[in-house]
């Protein structure tokens, strides 16, 4: 690699903390004002765009990554990117029900085809530059980027509501722009090469990928994926339960972000843990969060217990994107994330059936309790199942 090409594909790491920043949707806030108030949609229709916006996108995600695998990922990005940029235009200006879903269907949708090609772009780009190990280490920092950039913008754009109802989302526009743009401009390196490589097609990337090991990982990270997006699902009511004031649930969301930035900078030091170990803390960690959180009705302790598990949440999937990739090597890379990523939609179900059941049963503090003992109790004999697998498995290399 000569030297011109090399600092060229340096360029892509520069361009994905910057990515990390616009790929977010800066107008979030504002989407149920907007479609409520101004297209007097109504509650039911917004539970009909979010079931159908998951649908959508849990139909998309394994397709779309084998697709990236054979175009390449750099051209799956651009076409993900160019699916959603215009997505924020129809707040703005269709702010009804088939609006909102067209717009919500747009940008999940587009989603899929970034998702898992992003991530193995990147590797790639690290592999041509001979930094796999640092992969980790550029996905934290980019995310601490990420994190402090759309925390900057999502308390910027939304406060130009009041001017005019559809200025967060043109400038949200411009924020999906910006996205495309970097996207075009990433340089692609040259692709990976693995060794008795099967040609790409459909039957070769389910047999790479449909496997005891693969199948057990996939369970385990897409449950506890499921309890660290849904287990904070009545965070809220908890916080009013125990004391806090609602005007302060906006600043203790805004810590767990800055936390979580501040976690993204040091969390490739966790990849230094095995597999195995790093699992268990995983578990251990978010389990541990739970039962802080209902342990007791200080509210001082319910903030420590939630900031932990929501910087924790921003930066974990790193570290088992990082395993992954560096375990499990073939030509598969984003069909592989893809379907760990629906894998995390099922444990999105487990986990919101987990923590309304509790919850409903017994309370918010007590139910916080019992969820994290459910957690853990589930996910270490799932952890156990792996122990095994992988024993077993170095036991017929050994005997091989």
């Amino acid at each position: 690699m000569n030297a011109l090409e090399q600092t060229r594909l340096e360029k892509n790491i520069v361009k994905y903390a910057w990515y990390k920043i616009f790929t977010k949707r800066v107008y979030l806030p504002l989407i149920t004002i907007q479609l409520v108030t101004v297209g007097q949609v109504t509650l039911e229709q917004l539970a009909i765009i979010v079931v159908v916006s998951a649908v959508v996108q849990a139909v998309l995600q394994m397709p779309a990554g084998y697709i990236a695998d054979k175009i390449g990922n750099r051209k799956a990005i651009i076409l993900g990117a160019s699916i959603s940029v215009t997505s924020p235009l129809l707040y703005a200006f269709v702010p009804n029900f088939w609006g909102g879903l067209i717009a919500s269907v747009m940008f999940f949708g587009g989603y899929a085809f970034q998702s898992g090609a992003i991530e193995s772009f990147i590797h790639n780009t690290l592999i041509a530059l001979k930094r796999e190990k640092d992969y980790a280490k550029v996905m934290g920092r980019a995310q601490t980027y990420g994190l402090v950039g759309n925390i900057i913008l999502i308390a910027l754009i939304p406060a130009t509501y009041p001017i005019n109802h559809a200025l967060p989302f043109i400038l949200g526009f411009f924020s999906l722009v910006v996205m495309l743009w970097l996207t075009i401009s990433f340089v692609h390196p040259k692709e990976v090469a693995y060794e008795g490589a099967p040609k790409k097609n459909p039957v070769s990337a389910i047999k790479s990928i449909v496997n005891a090991q693969n199948i057990m990982l996939f369970i385990f990270s897409g449950f506890l994926a499921g309890v660290s997006n849904h287990g904070g699902e009545f965070r809220e009511l908890l916080f009013q339960h125990v004391g806090i004031a609602v005007g302060l649930f906006g600043v203790i969301l805004a810590i767990g972000s800055l936390v979580g930035a501040a976690m993204g900078w040091f969390v490739h030091l966790l990849d230094h843990l095995k597999p195995l170990t790093f699992y268990f803390f995983d578990l251990t960690f978010l389990a541990f969060c739970f039962v802080l959180m209902g342990i007791t009705a200080n509210p001082i302790v319910a903030v420590i217990a939630f900031t932990l598990s929501a910087a924790y949440s921003r930066v974990r999937m790193i570290i088992f994107q990082a395993k992954m990739l560096h375990d499990i090597q073939h030509s598969y890379k984003a069909t592989l994330i893809s379907a760990l990523n629906v894998f995390t939609l099922l444990g999105d179900i487990a986990a919101i059936a987990l923590i309304t059941r509790f919850v409903t049963d017994t309370g918010y503090l007590t139910g916080y309790v019992l969820f994290g003992v459910a957690v853990f109790a589930i996910g270490l004999v799932l952890w156990l199942l792996m122990y095994i697998e992988a024993k077993n498995r170095r036991r017929k290399l050994v005997s091989s």
